[in-house]
C-alpha cells in the first residue's frame, strides 16, 4: 500500500512510501533504490526504523525525512546506505508512530504522531499533547502556509500554530 509520496527539490527523484516495503526512489523514470529496515532490502538493511513508512518530507536542501510506526529517520544525500539518523521517543519524539512530517521556513521539523506533536530545531525537542491544548493527540497531516502558520489535521478537527499558540477549529 502506498502511504505517501514526495519529490526531490530538483524534480529528478520521486520517493514513494509503503506500508511494509520501505521507500522506493524513482529516478528519471527508473526505480533505482528500494530502502527498508529489513535485512532483505535490495542492498542490505539501512538505518530506517521500520518498513512501514507513513510520511515523507523532502527539505529544500534535499534532506529526506521519513515517518514510520517505530520512529522517524533522516537521510542526507543520495547514497542509500549512508548518512541515516533515527529518532524515537528515547531521542525526543513524543510518540514513535509518526504519521506526518513537515519542515518550516525557520528550519524546524514538525512531527505529527499518534501521541501528539513534536518539534525539532536541529538540537532541541519540544512536544505538545492534549494537555497543552491540542484537540487530539492523533496528528494525521501537517501543512505550513506562506505566512509560516503550521496547520494540523487530526481525527477530531483542524488546528493551527502561530505566534506560539494553538487555535482549534471544529
Amino acid at each position: 500500500r502506498i502511504t505517501a509520496m514526495a519529490t526531490s527539490p530538483d524534480g529528478d527523484s520521486l520517493y514513494v512510501a509503503t506500508e511494509g516495503a520501505g521507500v522506493t526512489r524513482v529516478y528519471r523514470d527508473k526505480v533505482d533504490a528500494i530502502s527498508g529496515a529489513s535485512e532483505y532490502a535490495q542492498w542490505g538493511p539501512i538505518e530506517i526504523p521500520s518498513d512501514k513508512v507513513y510520511s515523507i518530507c523532502i527539505l529544500p536542501d534535499g534532506t529526506q525525512w521519513f515517518g514510520t510506526d517505530k520512529g522517524a529517520a533522516r537521510h542526507v544525500g543520495y547514497n542509500t546506505l549512508d548518512n541515516w539518523t533515527v529518532f524515537d521517543t528515547k531521542k525526543g519524539l513524543v510518540n514513535d508512530f509518526v504519521l506526518a512530517v513537515a519542515g518550516d521556513r525557520n528550519g524546524n521539523i514538525w512531527f505529527g504522531t499518534k501521541g501528539g506533536i513534536s518539534l525539532f530545531d536541529g538540537k532541541n525537542w519540544k512536544s505538545f499533547t492534549t494537555k497543552d491544548g491540542l484537540c487530539s493527540d492523533i496528528i494525521n497531516c501537517i501543512s505550513i502556509d506562506r505566512s509560516g502558520t503550521v496547520w494540523f489535521g487530526t481525527d477530531k478537527g483542524t488546528m493551527s500554530y502561530s505566534n506560539n499558540e494553538f487555535t482549534v477549529y471544529k
